[in-house]
Formats: C-alpha cells, structure tokens, sequence
C-alpha cells in the first residue's frame, strides 16, 4: 500500500510517499480503509522531529487525524461502517485510563507519534479506538473531529465553561480556534475571536477583532491560547478576576512570564489541557449533528501530495489542508 513516510534525519525532504507492507490485523484490530485527514502541528512536529514524545517506529507513518471505512468486523463495529480514529494509544489499565482520561494514560501517547499514523491507504486499530459516525457526516468534518474538534471540546471542558460567560479565543481561524468558536456558542457563550479573517463570524463569534485592536477594556471569564508565547502577554492581560487561562498551543513559542501577584489578588486560573477522552469524543459526534458543526476547507491534497500539503500549511488563510486517499483529487 501506499503511506506517507518520513526517514532520519527528518524533515519535508526527507517525507516521501513510499509502498509499504499492508498492516498486519492482531488481536481485537480492525482493518480500516483510510479516507481522508486533516494536517495538524503534530504531524508537522513528527515529520520536523519536533516532539517531546519521542516517534516511533522508524522510517515512520505520519498523520494523527483520520477517518475511513472498517473493512472488518468486531464486537460492535462492523464491516462498511464508517469509523472516526481516536487518535491515542493508551492501555486501559492504568489509573489515568481507569479514570476515563485514556489522554493522558501513563504508558500511551499520540497516535501517529508513538505509533505509525494514518495517512496510507490501510490501518489495522483497536476497536477501542474507533467510533462510528453518520453515513451522512461531511467527510471534512469527519476528518477534522478527533484533534481539531476533540482538542477544543476538552479545552472548554476543562476550563468549565457556563451558559452566559464572556470566552476570549485567541486563533479563531486555526485548527481548533474555529471549533472552540461553535462549541462555546452552542454552549451558550458570549464568543470574542481574535483573528484577521472576518469570515470567523460565519462560524458563531459574537465579535472579531486583530490583536492590536482588542479593547483594552475586554475582560474575559475564559481565554483560550492555543498558540503559545507570542499571545501570552495578551491572554493574562484579557483574564478577568476569578477567570480561567486555557492553553494547549506552542506554535509562536513555549515560553511566558507571569506575574505571580496577579495570579493570587485576583484568584486567575492557568489551566493546561491536552487532547481529549474517548467519552467526550462520543458527545463530540452527537454535538456535531445537532449544533450543525462545520469546518472551513483551506485546500485539498491527494495522499500522493503530501510534500505540497506539508509546505502550504504554514501559509494556509483560510481553514484546514485535506489529505485525501482518493488518487489524483
């Protein structure tokens, strides 16, 4: 089959599309015709050997977030069905994963980072790690779901977000920016985007502003950062007293100051957070049908193409890069 691979040294040149064995099934695996999915700054860190979690196997199978069609049967997920891949590996023994937070399991990680990812023709998974979605779910969104979704839902599920609470969402056109937008408006928030595209509005943000033009006297219960130092200074700065910090983001940087005094006179909240539980991508996928959530499409790139989608990511404006397994799309 074919999949796209990355050898050492790392880096885009060293990302080919290659032919691969098939994978093999074990024990309780579902094989999987891969659909499409979407490029995230995982991927980019796996294929640039930026990650803490250390990748594996080598050459390596890159791409965390996928959707396809079970191509064999299980206990409740059956041949034709379509399948979102949760996208951790995780061992369901200990304490984190019997607590329901499989996210963080001690002995587990990123799919696609400590385990070949998705973007090939065929996985072999768990089923504990595939969910089954509506024959009628657009394919953008499906493949969109399990990070940039998944990862917004948390945040807000972190942070406790309440019907009526003011939430400041730094990179509201990002990957997750545009979904924590729509989940926090069908949660009942009032939604302030920082974005230079207008068209984020589309997607349920009360107000849109650039980051020099937010006003100085904007004081939010919730600020969502997913995109490190660069917003830092700004996100503290927009925290009203009592409120909560949410980040999840390094993309400008991993480093910020804080000034201590602040953080207790006004009892602040900096709330870190990470991907999501398999329970709450199970709400995820009924939220996405009754709230009608969408994504924005930035472009579209055959598997074959992977180089291209990789070097158009940090130049996209408008939504997310598509990987697609369908030949020549």
């Amino acid at each position: 089959m074919k999949a796209a691979v990355v050898r050492e040294p790392y880096g885009v040149e060293n990302l080919k599309v290659e032919e691969v064995p098939d994978p093999q099934i074990g024990h309780n695996a579902i094989l999987v015709k891969v659909n499409a999915g979407s490029l995230n700054p995982v991927d980019m860190n796996a294929i640039a050997n930026r990650t803490v979690y250390g990748i594996k196997p080598m050459p390596h199978i890159v791409g965390s977030e996928i959707f396809g069609t079970a191509e064999t049967s299980g206990r409740t997920i059956k041949e034709g069905d379509r399948v979102l891949v949760y996208p951790r590996i995780f061992d369901s023994t200990c304490d984190n994963c019997l607590s329901g937070r499989e996210y963080l399991c001690r002995n587990g990680g990123i799919f696609g980072i400590i385990s070949n990812g998705g973007f090939c023709e065929k996985i072999a998974i768990g089923e504990q790690n595939l969910f089954r979605i509506p024959d009628d779910m657009d394919d953008d969104l499906a493949a969109s779901l399990t990070v940039g979704a998944l990862t917004a839902y948390h945040a807000l599920i972190r942070a406790q977000a309440k019907p009526s609470e003011k939430i400041l969402i730094f990179g509201g056109s990002g990957n997750t920016g545009l979904f924590a937008i729509q989940i926090a408006k069908a949660m009942g928030l009032e939604v302030h985007a920082v974005s230079r595209k207008e068209w984020v509005r589309d997607y349920g943000a009360d107000y849109v502003y650039e980051k020099s033009e937010i006003p100085h006297d904007l004081y939010a219960d919730i600020v969502i950062n997913s995109l490190g130092s660069a917003f830092w200074e700004d996100s503290l700065n927009h925290l009203d007293t009592g409120g909560r910090l949410v980040t999840f983001g390094v993309q400008t940087g991993v480093e910020g100051s804080l000034k201590l005094s602040s953080l207790y006179v006004r009892e602040e909240k900096i709330i870190g957070s990470t991907g999501g539980s398999r329970k709450e991508l199970m709400d995820l996928i009924r939220m996405a049908k009754i709230y009608s959530l969408r994504t924005k499409v930035h472009a579209r790139y055959p598997l074959e193409r992977i180089v291209d989608a990789v070097n158009e990511f940090p130049k996209r404006e408008n939504g997310r890069i598509i990987i697609t397994m369908k030949q020549g799309s």
